[in-house]
């Protein structure tokens, strides 16, 4: 006996199901879509600026303190953002001055392969470094590898191009005195 087509057994109701239940049709494609209620924003619309994105709520306050000290005339202080401004207690305003601490020299003997901020030991200013960079140790002994494995068609010069294996020569930039030498 052979199996019944597709035309017939679509005709029949599936095994174990009753005549009297029935199946609802599924719903339509364009019965859950709804048409907007207004229409999308035209193209100037939609790039045109707002006015202001992002309003002060609260405008900065210039306390008395502050206007009748003439050398902090121009300074407008914000008592919720301001750093270093304390909360005014039982009528007195209290404003505490915090200052950023000034760079440090590094030592001579501590420079790396970047610029620092050093001391000259010959004209005694306070500079930072002029560095210059050339091939050490590190990219000949790279370069003549990569020759001898056989890469001779300018491959064996990448390494001298390389900041990472070139040594760093540090100078005074006043004085041109060398100061250091970073080998790798």
């Amino acid at each position: 006996m052979e199996p019944p087509s597709y035309e017939e057994a679509s005709r029949q109701p599936p095994a174990g199901v009753t005549e009297t239940s029935t199946f609802s049709p599924p719903p339509a494609y364009d019965a859950s879509l709804t048409s907007p209620s207004t229409p999308p924003p035209t193209y100037g619309e939609a790039v045109t600026v707002q006015p202001d994105p992002f309003p002060v709520l609260n405008p900065p306050s210039v306390p008395t303190a502050v206007t009748s000290n003439r050398q902090n005339a121009g300074v407008t202080v914000h008592p919720v953002t301001q750093i270093g401004v304390t909360a005014p207690r039982r009528g007195r305003r209290t404003q505490t001055v915090v200052t950023q601490p000034r760079p440090v020299p590094v030592s001579v003997s501590y420079l790396r392969d970047s610029p620092a901020l050093v001391r000259c030991p010959r004209c005694h200013h306070l500079v930072t470094t002029k560095v210059q960079y050339v091939p050490g140790r590190a990219a000949w002994c790279l370069c003549v590898l990569l020759t001898l494995m056989g890469l001779v068609c300018g491959f064996c010069l990448i390494p001298l191009m390389v900041r990472g294996l070139q040594d760093a020569h540090h100078s005074c930039p006043r004085c041109e005195t060398p100061l250091h030498v970073y080998m790798r």
